[in-house]
């Protein structure tokens, strides 16, 4: 739990470690930044008369909703947990998916489950609400004050188990749904290949006070060192855990992402035609499924080049359905300049993903940066063929060749072109295709709940001390 000042606000300084003695420089002479360090003492001082006047007053606008007496094991104390995060909502993406679905199944194990939310879209009356009102902008101060608040609401509520997804300071079981965000500001910077782009896009991040924050609320429970164990959904994230902070392996435990198997499944094809029509997609034509929230980050670019080079070469007939919600107008315009307008299919973003899934032949994901990607397992769960590349953290549980294919360079047109081509050999794509379910089944959301689980209790029982 918080004990002082010092806890909530560790030293301002974060774990770059640049490559080249620009970076330094400009890395070294922020540290010191006056300007950022006031913004955070201000909202600190905020924060501290804000709280002691909920304690001279009491609290006043937290709507919570009761668990209701259904909900009540008779002779047993629930398990009181509190989770703090910006929004309680599926839509917004992976995480998110997974962090909704996990609160739903502790309360349905009777857990007092406490989500601390800026947004919610999910209505439960088995888990209680605590809105949190962040300031809206910029969106430094927003991160800033929702972790400071979250944080302090949380420890008001003396919980059993405190758990942290990246947005608060401080929490007894830690498990960070982003990854490590000083790994993700390095491998993403790739997407740049002209060095004065580069320079420029890094400039820009060194001077963003939103990159400073991120990192700053990541840093502050590993630097604290006042948990009990850090779940990494990845082996890749718990290798970029110890490469940036001094954590001992023991405190790290591996528990990759479940996905629901019931409903990302192989008969989700039943709905092969009706999405084809809904987009005007030909029942003979091959799918290939690109799914995100950021374009950029995910490599579209790079796959739309490598699908310029398979018509070229005189491929079936394909398209590229994408889904998800990113600005279009700069892929709209590469598809005209390398001809493959017509291939292209923007479907927006959707609540049935899985049929989506169904109507597809094959995700591709060559990312680069991916904690786990959330994505690659319902790809899987689907029956569907998976390329995607070393910097996703779900690449750690593929076989290379097996399930799909793992790239080292998204960048790596060629080599894209190469694995696409594959499996536009029907009898391999079939072949893949039952490895790739078998595979997900193994990765179920049963599994990934029985493993945080033993982590809960093993808390609980004092089997993870904090040092």
């Amino acid at each position: 739990m918080i004990a002082n000042k010092t806890n909530i606000l560790p030293e301002l300084s974060s774990p770059l470690s640049p490559p080249s003695s620009l970076r330094d420089s400009v890395v070294m002479s922020l540290r010191g930044s006056k300007t950022t360090e006031a913004i955070l003492q201000d909202i600190e001082s905020q924060e501290i008369a804000a709280l002691s006047s909920v304690a001279r007053h009491g609290k006043k606008g937290i709507k919570t909703q009761s668990l209701g007496e259904e909900g009540k094991d008779e002779g047993r104390k629930k398990i009181r947990l509190a989770i703090g995060l910006l929004d309680f909502s599926k839509k917004k993406g992976g995480a998110e998916r997974y962090l909704v679905d996990l609160c739903t199944r502790m309360a349905a194990e009777g857990y007092e489950v406490h989500v601390y939310a800026e947004h919610r879209d999910e209505e439960d009356p088995h888990i209680c609400f605590h809105p949190i009102k962040a300031i809206p902008f910029p969106k430094s101060l927003r991160l800033l004050s929702f972790a400071i608040r979250a944080t302090k609401e949380i420890e008001t509520g003396k919980y059993d188990i405190t758990f942290g997804v990246g947005n608060t300071l401080e929490a007894d079981i830690l498990q960070p749904h982003g990854g490590v965000h000083w790994a993700w500001f390095w491998r993403s910077l790739r997407i740049y290949n002209h060095a004065a782009l580069w320079a420029i896009k890094f400039l820009g991040r060194i001077f963003s006070l939103k990159q400073w924050a991120s990192g700053w609320i990541q840093d502050a429970p590993y630097k604290g060192g006042n948990f009990s164990k850090i779940i990494a959904i990845s082996d890749m994230v718990k290798r970029d855990l110890m490469h940036w902070y001094p954590i001992p392996e023991e405190r790290i435990a591996v528990v990759y992402n479940g996905v629901d198997i019931e409903n990302f499944h192989p008969r989700n094809r039943q709905y092969r035609e009706e999405i084809r029509r809904r987009h005007g997609i030909g029942k003979e034509e091959w799918v290939l499924l690109f799914v995100s929230n950021n374009f950029r980050m995910k490599g579209l670019s790079f796959l739309m080049k490598a699908l310029a080079d398979i018509k070229k070469r005189g491929s079936p007939p394909f398209k590229l359905l994408i889904l998800g919600r990113d600005r279009q107008a700069t892929y709209l315009r590469l598809a005209r300049e390398i001809g493959i307008s017509k291939e292209v299919v923007f479907a927006g973003s959707t609540n049935e993903p899985e049929k989506y899934y169904g109507a597809s032949d094959l995700l591709i994901h060559p990312t680069f940066y991916d904690a786990c990607s959330l994505t690659v397992l319902e790809a899987l769960a689907s029956g569907l063929p998976v390329i995607t590349t070393h910097s996703n953290g779900a690449s750690g549980i593929i076989t290379q060749g097996q399930e799909g294919f793992i790239i080292s360079d998204p960048r790596d047109i060629q080599t894209l072109v190469d694995k696409i081509t594959f499996f536009l050999d029907g009898e391999k794509a079939r072949k893949v295709s039952n490895a790739a379910r078998h595979l997900a089944e193994s990765h179920s959301l049963e599994r990934n709940w029985r493993e945080v689980k033993s982590i809960f209790e093993n808390h609980l029982s004092g089997g993870m001390a904090k040092e």
